[in-house]
């Protein structure tokens, strides 16, 4: 392959407090290995800490400088310009990430003409400009030797994109947020790189259009696969879409979305196949993810696949530059190692993903909410229908027969133990330390595998209960659930606080432990005994469809916002909710959300739409959408109340789309949808 002079870069800190030891280690090995780019990500998440907000002392807003972390913005910036100063006088680079549209908690409260009559903020307003543009020069002021700041216009308290009743549209806000931090950033000689971080098409294709109007030198720093990293999800499609300004790929070769670290994994074919794609668009560089949650490769196995990724940017030999790897870190036992590690993204496409479909949360131990989100019970019917577009749902998506969903976590488990035995066997030719740490991760691959496997018959004999109405599954439901249990017990008392499947974030300094499997048992039994009843009652009405929301057999083909709709318990019942149950700490205006189901109607006839729905405040405010037709909800409520909407079916179909979406600040819970004749 063409050597080409491009961008090698490293994200660090993802997305955690910036520690002075760690960063400086970074540091010291990107200078090292010949990075010459690096990001520091931070705790962007945190509402106080996050962004440069987080970082930046105010001068002209000083008087929202009170709601700061004073103690870590202070140590931030002494570690922060320490390592960018080491960084510089390497030739290296370093940037910060940062997300808009984002002000202080208070600020509407301080400026509240910034805000419309619907109670959303006018991004336009000249108080939003002059805050931007004072907050960036504060930021560069404090971090001089900072080269710029890596841009994504998500995950913010003010939604940009979805703000209602704005003076601009979506593209002409976003193109008018990006050019004021553009221009502030080339005024104070920075750089800004806009991170696309879009989730459906629409989004994505209007950003690119946006920044193409800005300046055909905006750097667009994109991601590998389609949508988010994955072993399973095509080649980013997208990417031949980038072509007035110049493409900045986004990697990860930590495994986030497939280990995060915990398991052995050497990417070996993935990074090959997807650097090859990549090259075909000649992008300017690439900078890849090695961490998350304070969790890293350096020091362990995993640490390969920087190696891997050095070698293909470099255009060096990949074998050479692996072998080179295990003969330095097991001079004994080097090519055994390797042995044991080139099976493993193999082995973790059949643990974390199922049949090709991304099968957990944060490739940790999913929670509940999110696998009925991500309808893996949906996906074990005779006649499973996956409709909705997100982007976890691979094209074309196939399941095959549940027996070869079984036969796939099988092999998975069946793998997992044999690389464990070897690497027993190996115990005498690696230091201790070198083995703890090799021990600790097929261990963890063993229990993870077993216990996956367990999971997948919870969504199998789960879903057929409801769907054949036989008690042979419920039976098989509960062996799964207590042969789940029992691995989770013995992987907890052999693993303790590095078991992979009890910690979410796997911190190393966490003081307790999450209960993530326990908690997933309780509340799949907890939904099952209030499904349960529910469908029995349904049963009985005579009706001509019924959803119960939020739970696990829920079905109708739903579809939703990506990554939105939880489902929840309210009250000892199971809702949906339009939006998320955190959204009110995302968001200081409405928060967005909806999801729809396709229900059966009796043709030609008047339908009676009957929704059973409460709310997180005493008014119900929701829009429901019977087909084409409308219809705005807005009582008092205390508890649950039934709201009944007519639905003349006139062109003799058998079934209609409904549709629930948020109204208001506050989140409608919505229980059940049924359908009298």
């Amino acid at each position: 392959m063409e050597r080409r002079n491009m961008i090698q870069g490293i994200s660090v800190c993802n997305p955690v407090d910036i520690e002075r030891d760690y960063l400086l280690y970074t540091v010291d090995y990107a200078i090292k290995h010949k990075f010459d780019h690096i990001q520091f990500i931070g705790p962007i998440h945190n509402t106080v800490k996050g962004n440069i907000d987080g970082m930046t002392i105010y001068r002209k807003y000083e008087q929202f400088n009170g709601s700061k972390d004073m103690k870590f913005l202070n140590e931030t910036m002494g570690y922060v310009n320490e390592a960018c100063e080491k960084a510089h006088a390497a030739g290296v680079k370093t940037y910060v990430w940062h997300h808009e549209l984002e002000v202080p908690e208070n600020f509407i409260d301080v400026y509240p003409e910034i805000c419309n009559e619907t109670g959303d903020v006018e991004v336009t307003h000249p108080i939003i400009r002059d805050f931007l543009e004072h907050k960036l020069s504060d930021f560069f002021e404090e971090y001089p030797l900072i080269d710029g700041i890596i841009l994504t216009l998500h995950e913010t308290r003010i939604p940009l994109l979805k703000l209602e009743n704005q003076k601009l549209g979506k593209k002409d806000r976003v193109k008018y947020v990006t050019q004021i931090l553009y221009d502030t950033c080339k005024k104070l000689g920075k750089e800004l790189i806009v991170r696309t971080f879009a989730s459906i098409d629409e989004d994505y294709e209007m950003m690119l259009k946006a920044y193409e109007e800005i300046s055909s030198d905006l750097l667009v720093m994109d991601k590998w696969t389609q949508f988010d990293w994955s072993l399973t999800l095509p080649h980013n499609r997208f990417y031949k879409k980038v072509k007035n300004n110049p493409l900045f790929v986004e990697t990860d070769i930590f495994g986030e979305f497939f280990g995060k670290g915990q398991l052995p994994l050497m990417l070996k074919q993935h990074i090959k196949e997807k650097f090859e794609y990549c090259e075909t668009f000649k992008p300017k560089g690439y900078v890849s993810r090695i961490d998350r949650g304070k969790q890293h490769p350096f020091g362990t196995v995993n640490e390969v696949n920087l190696n891997i990724m050095n070698a293909h940017m470099k255009n060096e030999d990949v074998e050479a530059a692996i072998s080179d790897f295990f003969k330095g870190k097991y001079p004994n036992a080097a090519d055994k190692v390797r042995e044991l590690m080139e099976p493993t993204e193999e082995v973790l496409r059949k643990i974390i993903y199922l049949k090709g479909y991304l099968f957990s949360e944060l490739s940790a131990f999913p929670t509940l909410n999110h696998s009925k989100n991500h309808f893996y019970f949906e996906m074990m019917r005779d006649d499973y229908c996956i409709a909705s577009d997100e982007w976890f749902v691979p094209d074309n998506w196939d399941r095959g027969s549940i027996e070869s969903v079984l036969e796939e976590k099988e092999e998975a488990a069946q793998l997992a133990q044999k690389l464990f035995e070897k690497l027993e066997n190996l115990k005498d030719k690696i230091d201790e330390q070198g083995y703890k740490e090799l021990w600790t991760k097929f261990a963890n691959l063993k229990y993870t595998a077993a216990i996956f496997k367990e999971l997948t018959k919870c969504f199998i004999n789960y879903s057929k209960y409801f769907e054949k109405g036989d008690e042979s599954y419920k039976t098989l439901l509960f062996e799964a659930i207590e042969r789940m249990r029992a691995l989770n017990s013995e992987g907890k008392a052999i693993l303790g606080k590095k078991f992979y499947c009890t910690q979410f974030y796997m911190y190393d300094d966490a003081t307790d432990s999450a209960e993530l499997v326990e908690d997933f048992v309780a509340e799949l039994i907890k939904t099952f005994e209030i499904e349960e009843k529910k469908n029995t009652d349904f049963a009985k009405q005579n009706l001509v469809d019924y959803v119960i929301c939020g739970g696990a057999a829920e079905g109708h083909k739903l579809k939703k916002e990506v990554c939105f709709s939880d489902s929840i318990f309210v009250d000892g019942d199971i809702c949906r909710i339009a939006g998320r149950e955190q959204g009110a700490d995302w968001c200081m205006v409405n928060t967005h959300g909806w999801f729809s189901y396709e229900l059966k109607v009796a043709p030609n006839s008047k339908n009676i739409i009957c929704v059973t729905a409460g709310s997180q405040s005493d008014t119900l405010k929701l829009t429901v959408t019977i087909g084409d037709e409308k219809h705005s909800v807005n009582e008092k409520v205390c508890g649950k109340k039934e709201v009944e909407l007519i639905y003349n079916e006139t062109e003799g179909k058998d079934c209609v789309r409904i549709r629930i979406d948020r109204a208001s600040a506050y989140t409608p819970y919505v229980f059940s949808i049924a359908v009298k004749a």
